[in-house]
């Protein structure tokens, strides 16, 4: 027997929808739940715009909803980690994001709102992507670890690596001679005041020494390696909005707050160049490929060829247009450490093995620039299978 108040509530339900007829959907009706979570038509309809926008290639409907879904997955795992971002880091954020394309946050939000897009689209897909990346650092980042001979592959192949560009503001205390220690208690006492909320620029233009001290210690965008090592390993812990402790340079102390971080490719302004071995063996079919067996580099060549006459290795550098014709066809194949047997000269088989080939050594990526590079691969490629598990586990429905 149906209870008069469930009765009433039914006839409620029945004259409110007419029968069966479909009921209009608003703005903000779920067309999406992610477990627990909706994803509304006004969010969707946001996101197609903002993606539009952007000039994003492909099936801007099919991408919106991917990502919005993404979204909501990587917030639900910031949610199980505890991961949140505070207002300066989604500042600094969003102020990355608009600076991609030459804007300040508040000229890139003005730009889109006049587009129809509000600026909770913006900060709200800024956000995902921050909490992902604290997450995916949190939970891979120690289990990753970069060898030597690894940097040393990526150097010696040449590829096209991406060199990160850091937005700093500095406070700068002068420390010469016996003035260091009474400068690192000054620097001491400014950090003190910065985690009680002093404005930093405010206290730069207080108390720095440094010409920037005008304009609240902001620097321009710079390579991190223009900075000296101390000042680039202080730096490189930081995450935007976040303050290093005192850097001792020479006779100066400073003081550094990471506003903004980017990473480019690093664009050679000079031709390739080609660092190369010849090691001339007989050619009767087996020298070469005992060779092949002792040398994992050119250097191990050396070793075989100890007590040689001297012409019989050859190692040098040259513009990738300089070399001959023969020599450029054969290297083309290879990459670092690899050797090719293709080449005859003179009765001798030709031992040719690739050094090295890119941009002039001056021009080069430093080390830990490509050491981050290799890292931000590894946590990439993790953060994805990551994300594919998720989704995998997820409830995704159309209500």
């Amino acid at each position: 027997m149906v209870r008069p108040v469930n009765r009433l509530m039914a006839l409620a339900v029945v004259a409110l929808v007419g029968f069966g007829a479909p009921v209009a959907a608003g703005p903000f009706s779920p067309i999406k739940i992610v477990n627990d979570q909706a994803i509304t038509q006004f969010e969707f309809d946001q996101r197609v715009l903002f993606m539009t926008l952007l000039r994003q290639p492909g099936d801007l409907q099919k991408a919106a909803m991917d990502t919005l879904i993404d979204d909501r997955l990587r917030m639900s795992a910031a949610k199980q980690f505890g991961v949140k971002m505070s207002p300066e880091q989604l500042k600094a954020g969003m102020d990355e994001f608009a600076s991609r394309a030459n804007l300040t946050a508040e000229k890139f939000v003005e730009i889109i709102g006049q587009n129809g897009v509000q600026p909770e689209t913006f900060r709200d897909f800024v956000e995902s992507g921050l909490v992902w990346r604290e997450i995916v650092r949190g939970k891979f980042a120690a289990g990753v670890s970069i060898s030597e001979t690894q940097i040393d592959r990526a150097l010696a192949n040449g590829r096209p690596m991406a060199a990160l560009q850091v937005k700093l503001s500095e406070i700068v205390i002068s420390a010469k001679g016996a003035g260091r220690d009474a400068a690192l208690q000054r620097a001491d006492k400014l950090r003190l005041q910065l985690r009680g909320g002093v404005d930093f620029a405010t206290l730069a233009r207080q108390n720095s020494s440094a010409a920037s001290a005008g304009r609240g210690g902001a620097l321009d965008w710079m390579l991190l390696t223009e900075l000296k090592p101390d000042a680039a390993k202080a730096v490189r812990a930081l995450a935007p909005g976040q303050v290093s402790a005192p850097v001792v340079l020479d006779d100066q102390v400073v003081i550094y707050q990471l506003q903004e971080q980017k990473q480019e490719m690093v664009q050679p302004s000079g031709a390739i160049v080609v660092d190369y071995a010849t090691f001339l063996v007989p050619d009767d079919g087996v020298s070469a490929a005992k060779v092949r067996g002792q040398v994992d580099s050119c250097n191990d060549l050396y070793a075989v060829a100890k007590g040689l006459p001297a012409e019989r290795l050859t190692r040098q550098t040259v513009a990738q247009n300089q070399l001959p014709k023969d020599v450029a066809g054969a290297l083309s194949l290879l990459d670092a450490g690899e050797s090719s047997t293709a080449i005859t000269r003179g009765g001798w088989r030709v031992f040719l093995m690739l050094c090295r080939r890119g941009p002039p050594e001056t021009e080069q990526p430093s080390r830990d620039e490509v050491r981050l590079q290799l890292t931000n691969q590894i946590l990439g490629a993790q953060a994805d299978i990551y994300l594919e598990e998720l989704r995998t586990e997820a409830m995704i429905r159309t209500p």
